[in-house]
C-alpha cells in the first residue's frame, strides 16, 4: 500500500486492529519523510511475529528459522513470497 493510500485509511486500519492507535500517531508524525517507511517495517515486522511465535511454539517453526524471517522482514523486504512463508508455518 503506497503512503498516500495508507494515511486516508489510518482510522480504519484502527479500529480494524490492523495497526495501534501508537502505530497510527507515529505513521502520522512521519508522513513525507524517509522515517515513514521504517514506521511501516515495524508495523510489518510486529505482524509477522504474531505468526512466527505461535508457529515456533508449535513446533513447526525453528527459532532460528522465525529470526531469519524476521530479519528479511525488517530489511525491508514485503514479498508475497516471504508473507506466505510467514504465514504458512502456524
Amino acid at each position: 500500500m503506497d503512503e498516500a493510500r495508507m494515511m486516508q485509511r489510518l482510522d480504519t486500519m484502527v479500529a480494524n486492529g490492523r495497526i495501534t492507535p501508537d502505530e497510527a500517531a507515529q505513521l502520522r508524525a512521519t508522513e513525507g519523510t524517509p522515517e515513514f517507511q521504517q514506521v511501516v517495517t515495524r508495523i510489518r515486522a510486529r505482524h509477522a511475529q504474531a505468526h512466527t511465535d505461535p508457529a515456533v511454539a508449535d513446533g513447526a517453526m525453528s527459532q532460528e528459522e522465525a529470526d531469519h524471517l524476521l530479519e528479511r522482514v525488517l530489511a525491508g523486504e514485503h514479498s508475497t513470497q516471504l508473507r506466505k512463508q510467514i504465514r504458512g508455518k502456524h
